[in-house]
């Protein structure tokens, strides 16, 4: 199983600062991606390959440091820790617009069941969508 992913830039040990992504200083600077079992990194804009205790840092404050400093942030175990967070996070976000969608097809639904109910049984609008409402949240869980 093979798979590359954003390699987080580590909590520099001057500052304290760290982001979720880091960046290859190259002609073009590209996005580093890693690969936690073959510890190997990349640039996505020059296609430069190294193992990833190899990494240098160069924080935002000056600070460089070396992946060594942050071995421990950068373990498999570490790395795989947070592609696990940003599946769950993206699996959470997936879930959450599928409710939405679900809510707003299903007060769609009612607006045209209430107009249809209203104009058969003569009474308005509002009125029949408001007896719907009331029956459903009286009896929703």
């Amino acid at each position: 199983m093979s798979e590359w992913m954003p390699l987080p830039f580590p909590k520099c040990p001057r500052c304290q600062k760290s982001w979720v992504k880091s960046y290859h200083c190259c002609l073009v600077p590209g996005e580093v991606l890693v690969e936690p079992y073959q510890r190997q990194a990349k640039c996505c804009s020059c296609s430069e390959q190294w193992y990833v205790l190899n990494t240098s840092f160069n924080c935002s404050c000056g600070y460089t440091f070396s992946a060594s400093e942050v071995e421990n942030a950068l373990s498999t175990t570490q790395l795989l820790k947070q592609r696990l967070i940003q599946k769950l996070n993206e699996m959470d976000s997936f879930e959450r617009s599928i409710t939405t969608k679900s809510q707003s097809s299903f007060k769609q639904w009612i607006g045209s069941i209430s107009y249809e109910i209203g104009r058969l049984l003569g009474t308005t609008v509002s009125q029949a969508k408001q007896l719907i409402d009331n029956f459903f949240e009286k009896w929703s869980f």
